[in-house]
């Protein structure tokens, strides 16, 4: 039987390899840096985007939960783990074969509703960025831990793999005279190398994940 810290140590490192997102981070800057109410905007941004992201992340849960007995490898884990290993593979060769660039908008005339609706679509649009994280939530639902020690695991692990997203929101609450000092260097760093360095990572998880699943298969 596993227990939490052994769980923590296979989930962390997916929930820092899902944190890494050029995009995602630039999305969040550029919100934040709107001329007018750039807090609330920011909030309402974040938290539709939190609870998407979540969302998502409980179905993998339920999934690892629902097909697996005593923790054992199920064809349907297996399935997600190769299927996500594949996908972060191709992630990894669309990340540096694409050209560098983001897009870019003005949230200084973009009203709640308006963010909502980009937070509930960035949630799933962004999907590429979250496969890593798919991965340990469904490695939470297989493994056989208490209600409350899985609770734990998850919440650590959203609170990584979403630390791109509300800590901006945190240090522009904190020191908003600061915000654009602290993330400058951030931003330029990511626009200069963020294609090369998701591109890595994902190739890194990627081969984990197939390879995971071809030993989990062996065991069926």
């Amino acid at each position: 039987m596993a227990t939490l810290p052994q769980l923590l140590a296979v989930v962390i490192p997916l929930a820092i390899a899902a944190m890494i997102s050029p995009l995602a981070i630039i999305t969040v800057m550029t919100v934040l840096s709107s001329a007018e109410h750039r807090l609330k905007k920011g909030a309402i941004f974040v938290a539709m985007y939190c609870v998407v992201f979540s969302l998502i992340c409980l179905v993998f849960l339920a999934l690892g939960s629902l097909t697996t007995t005593d923790g054992k490898p199920s064809l349907m884990t297996v399935m997600i783990d190769f299927i996500l290993g594949l996908l972060l593979l191709y992630a990894s060769a669309r990340s540096l074969l694409k050209k560098q660039g983001s897009k870019t908008f003005d949230a200084t005339a973009m009203g709640s509703g308006a963010l909502v609706s980009m937070g509930i679509a960035f949630g799933f649009g962004n999907i590429f960025s979250s496969l890593p994280v798919l991965a340990a939530s469904k490695d939470i639902g297989v493994v056989v831990l208490s209600v409350q020690d899985k609770a734990i695991a998850f919440f650590l692990t959203m609170a990584i793999a979403l630390c791109w997203c509300w800590g901006p929101l945190a240090v522009c609450a904190v020191t908003p005279r600061n915000f654009d000092r602290i993330f400058d260097p951030i931003i330029r760093f990511l626009n200069k190398h963020g294609s090369q360095l998701i591109a890595a990572v994902f190739f890194i998880v990627g081969i984990f994940l197939v390879a995971r699943g071809v030993t989990s298969a062996m065991m069926l």
